[in-house]
């Protein structure tokens, strides 16, 4: 491959060279998003912490490319993007975080990589509810589409804009049906607990995951468990963008 179709830069996206990183905070975006939605982390972050998001097919750059249909697909190209990103180096200290869809990504990447003897340093789940708790609102694949619009009118994480176009929805649709039927899909009735510490957060005004489903992730916290409820919709992870860095920052 070259430098530019390499994995590392199909699936991971850096927004600021860091020549000698001391750790590396990998981001996993919620239903719908791309990397951009963590272009601005780094403002909050030291000049030393290295900080990734994940690209997923279907959207931004690789909007071209199908939609993955299962958290368990994303695992391997990412396993393979972050080894060639780091060198090889897995022991670097490495912090995973998600939102939504993006933590159910999160858990599963921390699991391989828990299994390879390279365990990351924290692992950090937002605005999801826990492996083993099964959804208890109807499956994205029941909706109609009417149904389906209306759920992302409620929800409020996609923009007027976007909603009040026929052209722009009629793009964005297929995307965020597949995001959801694969969020929706996840499901671990008997999961072992983590031998790493794990931290969740959970918005205090989230009809979608309420903060009793972001709990139950203390039941695979293996190496220690913090819940920070903040305020917000499910959407909270945007506006409290930094006090989660600096939680994250400060507990690893």
């Amino acid at each position: 491959m070259t430098a530019n179709t390499s994995t590392a830069n199909r699936w991971l996206h850096g927004f600021r060279p860091v020549a000698h990183p001391r750790r590396t905070l990998l981001c996993f975006p919620y239903a719908g998003a791309g990397a951009a939605l963590f272009r601005d982390w780094h403002r909050d972050a030291s000049p030393e912490d290295e900080i990734l998001a994940v690209r997923l097919p279907g959207r931004e750059h690789r909007f071209g490319e199908p939609c993955l249909k299962t958290v368990a697909e994303a695992v391997p190209p990412v396993l393979e993007a972050l080894t060639e990103r780091l060198g090889g180096r897995l022991d670097r200290p490495l912090i995973l975080f998600g939102h939504s869809l993006g933590a159910a990504l999160a858990y599963a990447t921390a699991r391989a990589l828990i299994g390879r003897g390279h365990p990351p340093r924290l692992l950090a789940v937002s605005g999801r509810r826990a492996p083993q708790v099964p959804l208890r609102r109807a499956a994205t694949q029941d909706l109609s589409e009417a149904e389906f619009r209306d759920k992302l009118h409620a929800l409020g994480g996609t923009p007027p804009e976007v909603l009040a176009s026929a052209e722009l929805m009629e793009l964005m649709v297929p995307l965020l049906r597949a995001d959801f039927g694969m969020s929706d899909r996840f499901f671990e009735p008997a999961p072992a607990p983590l031998p790493i510490p794990l931290v969740a957060f959970a918005g205090t005004g989230d009809a979608e995951v309420p903060v009793e489903a972001v709990a139950e992730w203390e039941r695979l916290a293996g190496a220690g468990f913090a819940l920070h409820p903040l305020p917000g919709d499910h959407f909270f992870v945007n506006p409290q963008r930094r006090t989660i860095l600096d939680i994250l920052l400060s507990a690893a």
